[in-house]
C-alpha cells in the first residue's frame, strides 16, 4: 500500500513527526504495530506562494487573449492557423523563456525546450521563488506592456497578485 502523507513536527517532550490530515491519521493507524514502512522526506513548498504563482500566470494570461493573434504559417505543412491559447502552454512557456526548462530530444534529431515541472514534488521552494521572479518578468517584457494601453511595473503587478489572493482566500 502506498500514500504520500503530510507531516508536522511536534515536540513533547522529544521530537516527533505527526499527521496533518484525518487521512495521514488513518494511513498510520492501519499499520500494524512493529509493522515497517519506508519514506521518502522533503520540506513542503508554501501552497500560498504556488497560488500566487498560478494567479500571476492567470493574470498574464488575461492579458495575452485580449491581445491580436494573426494566423501563422506551420513550418512543415506551409498551412495557415490561428493557434489556440491554451494556459498551460501559456505558462509553459513563460518558463521556457524564463530559463527554467530540460531540453528533450526527438528520433529525427530534432531537440525542444520542454519546461520544468512546478510540482511541490519537483521543486523546492528556493527555486520557485527563483521561477516566480523570472517568470514576473518575462511577462512584463513580452506580454503586459506589449499593448501599450498601460505600461505595467513589476510593483503594481505584484499588488494586483496579492489583491486577487486576499480575495480568493475571502471567498473561501
Amino acid at each position: 500500500m502506498s500514500a504520500t502523507l503530510e507531516l508536522v513536527r511536534g515536540n513533547d517532550p522529544q521530537p516527533i513527526l505527526r499527521p496533518v490530515s484525518a487521512s495521514d491519521e488513518q494511513y498510520i493507524y492501519r499499520l500494524r504495530p512493529g509493522e515497517m514502512i519506508s519514506a521518502e522526506v522533503r520540506r513542503a513548498r508554501n501552497a500560498l506562494f504556488h497560488r500566487k504563482f498560478m494567479k500571476l500566470c492567470s493574470i498574464a494570461f488575461n492579458v495575452f487573449e485580449r491581445l491580436p493573434q494573426p494566423p501563422v504559417r506551420m513550418a512543415r505543412t506551409g498551412q495557415w492557423v490561428t493557434p489556440r491559447r491554451d494556459f498551460n502552454e501559456f505558462r509553459y512557456w513563460a518558463m521556457v523563456q524564463a530559463g527554467f526548462y530540460e531540453v528533450i530530444g526527438y528520433p529525427d534529431g530534432g531537440v525542444r525546450a520542454r519546461a520544468k515541472s512546478v510540482a511541490f514534488k519537483s521543486m523546492e521552494q528556493v527555486e520557485f521563488e527563483q521561477v516566480y521572479s523570472a517568470v514576473l518578468d518575462v511577462f512584463l517584457q513580452l506580454v503586459l506592456n506589449r499593448d501599450g494601453n498601460h505600461v505595467w511595473s513589476r510593483e503594481e503587478v505584484e499588488s494586483l497578485v496579492e489583491q486577487f489572493i486576499h480575495f480568493d482566500r475571502g471567498q473561501g
